[in-house]
């Protein structure tokens, strides 16, 4: 099946101060912005979740939490939309700056690791006869080995398949995502599993002025980039980046050039070779250009990206619907002035290039 659609991003993830408000649970995703998604012709939503949305304690769950979410999954089914469920961020692991250091679900004997598991299995347990349903057992992965990575992934797999044995598991690679990760990334031994990745490249581009990145935490790079267009004085930023935040700087590689579609397919190439070798289905969970560029930037680079997934039969869902700084619909009209929205508060050259790859 080919997915396509959006990200229910900062719903039941990513809120302010992680306090999860029913004013904010009762309005920002409804069942009119369901049947939207619908209408605009694609047929699938990703659902981030946080798993303290849920977990009250270790080993624990709010079962008035849980319920919403069945409420979601089950008003996407309505409306003939599939859902994947994607936990992310999970016990013992953030893929956040700052955060991510406290990170110890790798480690095989930790109480995080087996909160993970247990949750997967919780889900599973609960999911398991919805036909509506993909599980994402992690989101942006970021373990220093990449076997420390393909270790887990394995073990949610095993936890999912004690109670569920048809619904397919989506991995991703490891270190946010990211394409080149593929040569890294295993090939389990289930035949119902679709690997992703994220696509924010180059970041230099996506990512211009977002203040949550550390090129930008630093005062190292704050610079408009166009695209097609080169970013400037890379090699700089880049050890600068290093300096203060070197995982991350893996990020800034191989960005010192002129960007266009072709470099975007080349920069693709990982996740198609591995789609190839193994004859499996792939998919980008997440892809964007922050609505800080011009809006022709974030135009083109969507087009762009868009036309590869579709020229290549790449299942995707576009970060985000609503908000989160990329973001179709400014709902809070945090972007008051900003060109990408008019006075509809609709981002209509994202939507239109989004509905152009639909296939």
């Amino acid at each position: 099946m080919n997915l396509t659609g959006m990200n229910f991003g900062g719903f039941y993830s990513q809120v302010k101060d992680d306090v999860f408000e029913d004013a904010h649970l009762d309005a920002f995703i409804t069942e009119k912005d369901i049947r939207q998604v619908k209408e605009w012709g694609f047929n699938s939503v990703r659902l981030p979740v946080d798993s303290f949305f849920f977990e009250t304690a270790p080993f624990k769950y709010d079962e008035e939490r849980l319920k919403r979410m069945d409420r979601t999954i089950r008003d996407c089914a309505k409306n003939a939309l599939t859902v994947v469920l994607d936990l992310h961020k999970a016990p013992g692991h953030s893929f956040a700056f700052k955060e991510r250091e406290k990170n110890d679900i790798w480690k095989k004997d930790s109480e995080n690791r087996r909160r993970f598991l247990d949750i997967w299995d919780m889900l599973s347990k609960r999911y398991k006869n919805e036909e509506n349903l993909i599980y994402e057992i992690l989101n942006e992965p970021v373990a220093q080995d990449p076997e420390d990575w393909n270790s887990l992934a394995e073990d949610a797999i095993a936890a999912i398949r004690a109670n569920d044995g048809k619904t397919a598991v989506i991995v991703e690679s490891n270190l946010w995502g990211m394409c080149a990760q593929f040569k890294n990334l295993k090939k389990f031994d289930d035949n119902n599993i679709i690997y992703s990745f994220h696509f924010y490249e180059p970041i230099l581009i996506t990512h211009q002025f977002a203040p949550w990145v550390s090129f930008v935490i630093y005062d190292i790079y704050k610079q408009a980039v166009d695209y097609p267009g080169r970013p400037a004085n890379i090699a700089e930023a880049y050890e600068k980046v290093k300096e203060k935040d070197n995982r991350f700087s893996e990020l800034l590689k191989g960005q010192d050039k002129h960007w266009d579609i072709n470099e975007l397919e080349k920069a693709i190439a990982p996740v198609l070779e591995f789609k190839e070798k193994y004859n499996v289905p792939v998919y980008c969970g997440e892809f964007g250009c922050v609505v800080l560029a011009a809006p022709e930037t974030r135009k083109r680079w969507t087009s762009d990206l868009i036309s590869l997934f579709k020229k290549h039969s790449i299942s995707f869902s576009y970060w985000s619907y609503k908000n989160m700084d990329f973001g179709i619909v400014d709902y809070t009209q945090q972007y008051k002035e900003n060109p990408n929205y008019p006075p509809d508060r609709l981002d209509r050259n994202i939507l239109q290039a989004l509905q152009d790859g639909i296939f």
